[in-house]
């Protein structure tokens, strides 16, 4: 069995970002319309976005929890051609500003074949 462990930072810009692509799914209905001005990160993985509507003179602030903040970021991940093996383990852990998704990740190793 070889295993591997990464780690994967995501920076307050980084966050921005990928909440940005995450209000551009189609039919999503967490994100309100409007302008991402800021992605705070909570304790226990999650994180709190905040969005300036039109016409509106409060932000407001929409909480994610973990589950649903790693399912963002690894949504971008894809776009960003970032590869995340889908059956390894991941963690999500809010460390400051930034998010870091640990991923542990096992293959199997196999013999060579016996093809002349």
């Amino acid at each position: 069995m070889i295993f591997e462990t990464r780690e994967l930072v995501f920076t307050p810009t980084a966050l921005k970002k990928a909440f940005e692509w995450y209000a551009t799914i189609p039919n999503q209905s967490d994100l309100p319309h409007g302008i991402i001005t800021q992605v705070i990160p909570r304790q226990g993985g999650g994180v709190t976005v905040l969005i300036q509507q039109s016409g509106a003179s409060k932000l407001r602030e929409v909480a994610f929890n973990a589950s649903k903040t790693l399912g963002a970021l690894l949504y971008f991940c894809r776009k960003q051609r970032i590869p995340v093996p889908r059956d390894a383990e991941k963690d999500i852990i809010a460390d400051g500003e930034t998010i870091l998704i640990h991923i542990h990740a096992k293959t199997k190793v196999t013999s060579p074949s016996n093809h002349g």
